[in-house]
């Protein structure tokens, strides 16, 4: 193989989340400012634009995040509402569908993956001439919070309430466990995606992972559900830690703004690639080749665009590729090109916490 990615940084113990996460409607005063933007960085949103009540799940548009309800089992099994709805949590205002960042009562804490294991965060990237490959422990090299939330935080009442759902194993906690327990630990982070991509469509979403960063984690798609059959945007229903991250299975993943945490970018000029989609396609930040924020009305309904960005190791290629900003569904709405599920999840631990049972084929199959 050529051309690679190489860290070694740092993780816990196991836990486990039902769905992207369940909600609590718990009422919590919000904590200070927790928001990283700077009086030299004007362009740096203090708020998020989320999901609008009753935006369709299934359909792929412009503010939207599309799932595949009936492929492979996925929506069935996760049973998603047809729409989201929306948390009157403190720090959203249902009326315009701003979150502001500062009143988020963010998961205490800041470590790295060492807080969670010796081995710290272990993460390779490497390429050949048809495939881009990950190999890694799951743990970024970004600051984590700590989990499980600790008593006494602003965070920990979102948690408490929340049941624990099933280990690793699928052996179900006590039923007194609640989601305030679950840590974190390392997984099998095993990924084979295409190294030149074809945009030929626009796919529904088929597992919960929808991308995975160069720093050695993954994001997931951005709904998280209530004990009533209700789904939410994740960071409209539920505080996350300060790189808006969080474990689902015992997996740290990321939601939404997390670019914020990404480091090497900057505050002005062109944002750089901070991962790639499921499908092949780079991820970059929000700033575009102006400098200036990209919003959703310049993103195709996949929540992106093609543009002149510069890859990873250097080059410069004009490409498709989602854009990381501060409006639902905040990366990927679907996917342009098509996934080959079974070998973008490429570990059983992957597999598994994702739900359907794939085939070694690309999704939707060739006609």
């Amino acid at each position: 193989m050529i051309g690679h990615l190489t860290h070694s940084h740092g993780f816990t113990k196991a836990g486990w989340l039902i769905g992207a996460l369940t909600v609590s409607a718990v009422s919590l005063i919000s904590c200070g400012d927790n928001d990283s933007s700077s009086a030299t960085d004007p362009g740096t949103p203090t708020s998020l634009v989320t999901a609008v009540n009753g935006v369709n799940t299934k359909t792929c548009a412009q503010d939207a995040q599309c799932l595949d309800f009936t492929a492979i089992g996925f929506g069935t099994i996760a049973g998603i509402a047809a729409t989201l709805s929306q948390a009157a949590t403190p720090w959203t205002d249902t009326k315009t569908n701003i979150i502001t960042i500062s009143q988020i009562p963010f998961v205490s804490g800041s470590v790295d993956a060492k807080y969670y294991d010796p081995a710290g965060s272990v993460f390779e990237m490497t390429t050949d001439a048809n495939y881009r490959y990950f190999k890694g422990n799951g743990l970024p090299s970004t600051k984590m919070g700590i989990y499980p939330v600790q008593k006494g935080t602003p965070a920990y009442p979102y948690y408490a309430g929340l049941p624990a759902g099933a280990d690793p194993n699928g052996n179900p906690y006590k039923p007194d466990n609640t989601a305030d327990e679950i840590p974190i630990s390392a997984y099998d982070l095993t990924s084979q995606i295409p190294l030149n991509p074809v945009a030929s469509g626009y796919y529904p979403i088929n597992s919960l992972i929808v991308g995975i960063t160069l720093t050695g984690a993954a994001w997931h798609v951005e709904y998280a559900n209530d004990s009533s059959g209700n789904w939410y945007s994740p960071i409209n229903a539920l505080p996350h830690d300060q790189c808006w991250g969080h474990p689902y299975s015992n997996q740290y993943h990321h939601h939404g703004y997390s670019w914020k945490c990404f480091p090497n970018q900057g505050t002005t000029g062109q944002s750089p690639v901070f991962g790639f989609a499921l499908d092949g396609f780079p991820i970059t930040g929000p700033r575009g080749s102006d400098g200036k924020m990209i919003t959703n009305a310049q993103l195709d309904k996949c929540h992106g665009m093609t543009s002149e960005i510069t890859m990873p190791d250097g080059t410069r290629k004009n490409t498709y590729h989602y854009v990381l900003n501060n409006e639902f569904p905040y990366s990927v709405g679907c996917f342009r090109g098509k996934v080959n599920y079974f070998k973008a999840l490429g570990s059983v631990a992957m597999r598994e916490t994702n739900l359907p049972i794939y085939a070694d084929l690309p999704y939707p199959p060739t006609p």
